[in-house]
């Protein structure tokens, strides 16, 4: 009898008010030894179906309107999305201009399920431990942004579990109001019980709640009221982290003082560091004066350590200030502060933030160049300090991190992951604080000695001619052999690219007079072979050699070369822009424009996949207009496009794949009924040509075929 009253008294237990929800949790739930993202999951568009009903943190919109849809001048967000891998219904369009490849401006909503299943596929993809899932306590004071943020919560739970990524909530919040947030959590556990999932984060056999504001001197300075929170929160079982000022251990700065009694009941300690430094050496600062004798403390009092680390930061979108304001410097400025913490024997992190495009401050993936952003509008690229850097990269670099964390990969000084992954491997319109620029400037390329040119200039100029954007490579010279040929192999960018059968050199041009049709992009591998004399050709069977002359005097020229059919397995390492003629004499000045190196033939023209559906075709098909002819078909060389419905003058024209994505516009010139296209340039295929005309549009199609 005594056994069973012992058995009901703990039934009592477990069922009344004072119940703990501490429970055995496998080490794969723990949050020490693990990289934890931060996760907004904040991003609204006008009719996604969301309570928020509104374009939110994109910009600032208006309640059950598309009012504040994202226009110039008017977004509150840094860096831009990389959108290609949502699905369509995912993505809404704004009032920014088109991306400069020429698809539409559209931005993805947090909302629904398939946007955290994609962010969680990429963690998974990527072998990052986890989040911490924001809940702003102040926002959920309104009913409609309370609902947004537990559907955020519910959502995130089964995105976790789908993808055994371990997820906790993280709390930003003041002391201000105790009675409203032991409610709000009381919900979390009763009605979202998201807390019962078996990938919730738990710390020696506890559930894991995150506290992010106590003892920030911008907060109400409330100690009493801030430690009965977590007294109550491990009160109920729980292993309570405290997101705390910088400055908490001293007292000051940024941290109210006599707060050290709230920050010692705290079971981990996590203090704030974006943008407390701004390089390396700032970041080697950080380290020795802060975490280091923080990390002692902790050693000392019991408490456990979760550093921050952070990309980089700027929001001159939103609250202005420096565009680029801290450069991620290719990566090194994170991977300075881990090699730091790995350093001091941590093995666990907080990373700020997986998808904070507000703030710069993203790992999730973003706009890789010029081409991936809006025509009218500045945005951060992940190429913005000068080098390629794929829109996966950073997503790649908090993988490789967590490896070191962990000991499974070595810690090294700098980064060594590549820059960019199949299947863009390179892409630049040569834009200053967008894209990748010339890491040389009238040098030769060590593999060639220079021969009878004098006055050589090769670099990136502005507002002359380009292609995309206002810049370009200008490369320039004078010839002076009269007999005996002259060359000039300028040195232009270092990159690591492996070539596969598939791989692709596009690149436009433009020669101002027939010796700068001697002005070329070559290719040198790291075994020393070239390009130029591999017996490679063009896409009309022209030779890639320099000498062979590309081009039409004063006319953009797009060059597309299958550079895998004779260098396969190789791989790239410096491209160069060239001159190489035989005996003449002149100057010669030549653009270069839009270089890309990629896997697919669409990635060398946008980041547009390539999903060819039965339903585009026909339905592109039936668009075709009796008041376009478009002949000969196929065509080859040039195209003349006939119009029996009296149009002259100027004509905007769009052109399409087969599967509906833009892929380039341009101006036409309609004289006598018909205007004329260079096709040259475009790889064979079945295209759609759009004609805009004060509004009215015809369509027809294209056949393409080369010889």
């Amino acid at each position: 009898m005594k056994r069973w009253l012992q058995i009901l008294f703990a039934l009592a237990l477990l069922s009344g008010p004072n119940f703990s929800r501490a429970q055995v949790a496998t080490p794969a739930q723990a949050i020490i030894g693990k990289t934890i993202c931060g996760y907004q999951g904040w991003f609204n568009c006008y009719g996604d179906g969301s309570p928020v009903a509104r374009w939110r943190h994109w910009s600032a919109g208006q309640y059950n309107s598309n009012t504040g849809s994202p226009a110039p001048n008017a977004v509150t967000f840094e860096a831009y999305p990389d959108v290609t891998e949502y699905p369509a219904t995912q993505l809404f369009q704004t009032n920014l201009g088109n991306l400069n490849d020429g698809r539409p401006a559209k931005l993805f909503t947090s909302y629904p399920y398939e946007t955290v299943d994609l962010h969680f596929k990429w963690m998974q993809q990527n072998g990052i431990d986890g989040v911490a899932l924001q809940r702003f306590l102040g926002e959920t004071r309104d009913g409609v942004f309370k609902s947004q943020r537990d559907s955020t919560a519910v959502r995130m739970r089964r995105a976790a579990e789908k993808y055994q990524r371990i997820f906790y909530i993280m709390y930003d919040m003041s002391a201000d109001d105790t009675t409203f947030f032991k409610n709000d959590w009381l919900h979390i556990e009763n009605d979202l019980q998201v807390t019962n999932s078996p990938y919730y984060a738990h710390q020696n056999g506890k559930p894991v709640v995150c506290i992010w504001g106590f003892g920030f001197n911008s907060r109400v300075n409330a100690p009493a009221a801030s430690l009965a929170i977590i007294n109550w929160l491990k009160g109920k079982g729980y292993y309570v982290v405290g997101g705390v000022p910088t400055y908490w251990r001293t007292g000051n700065n940024d941290s109210w003082s006599g707060y050290t009694q709230v920050y010692n009941a705290f079971d981990m300690i996590s203090p704030w560091s974006v943008g407390r430094f701004g390089d390396n050496n700032g970041a080697d600062n950080f380290a020795a004066n802060l975490i280091a004798p923080d990390l002692a403390y902790c050693n000392t009092n019991n408490i456990a350590y979760q550093p921050v680390l952070f990309p980089g930061f700027a929001w001159s979108n939103w609250n202005g200030g420096t565009r680029n304001q801290i450069p991620r410097n290719k990566g090194e400025f994170f991977w300075r502060q881990l090699y730091n913490i790995k350093n001091l024997g941590f093995n666990t992190s907080y990373i700020a933030m997986f998808d904070e495009y507000d703030e710069g401050t993203v790992f999730a993936k973003m706009a890789d160049s010029y081409f991936a952003i809006p025509n009218n509008q500045y945005f951060l690229t992940t190429s913005a300090d000068g080098t390629f850097i794929g829109p996966d990269f950073y997503l790649r670099l908090a993988g490789q991190a967590t490896k070191v964390l962990k000991g499974t990969a070595p810690l090294t000084t700098n980064v060594t992951i590549p820059y960019a992954s199949a299947p863009l491997w390179f892409r630049t319109s040569m834009e200053p604080g967008y894209d990748a620029t010339l890491t040389w400037t009238d040098s030769a390329d060590p593999s060639s000695v220079p021969r009878n040119v004098s006055t050589p200039v090769c670099g990136i100029v502005s507002n002359e001619t380009s292609y995309t954007g206002p810049s370009a490579i200008r490369a320039a010279g004078r010839d002076n052999a009269a007999s005996g040929g002259s060359y000039y192999y300028f040195r232009a960018f270092d990159v690591n690219i492996p070539v596969n059968g598939s791989t692709k050199l596009s690149f436009r041009t433009f020669p101002t007079n027939n010796l700068s049709r001697y002005v070329s992009v070559d290719l040198i591998m790291t075994d020393g072979t070239t390009l130029r004399d591999i017996g490679a050709t063009d896409q009309n069977g022209t030779s890639m050699h320099p000498g062979a002359g590309h081009g039409t005097v004063n006319t953009w020229q797009r060059i597309l070369c299958n550079i895998g059919a004779w260098l396969n397995g190789k791989t790239i390492d410096r491209i160069m822009v060239a001159y190489d003629h035989s005996a003449d004499t002149g100057t010669f000045k030549t653009y270069i424009d839009d270089i890309v190196i990629s896997d697919t033939a669409s990635a060398l023209r946008s980041a547009v996949p390539a999903q060819f559906t039965d339903s585009v075709y026909k339905t592109l098909s039936s668009s075709q207009s009796r008041l376009l002819q478009v002949y000969p078909q196929p065509a080859s060389n040039t195209a003349i496009l006939k119009f029996s419905n009296g149009w002259k003058g100027v004509g905007y024209l769009s052109i399409l794949t087969a599967t509906g994505g833009v892929i380039g516009h341009q101006v036409i010139n309609i004289e006598g009924g018909q205007a004329t296209l260079p096709v040259s340039d475009l790889p064979g295929g079945v295209y759609f040509l759009r004609i805009n005309r004060g509004g009215q549009v015809v369509t027809q199609k294209l056949v393409v075929v080369h010889p």
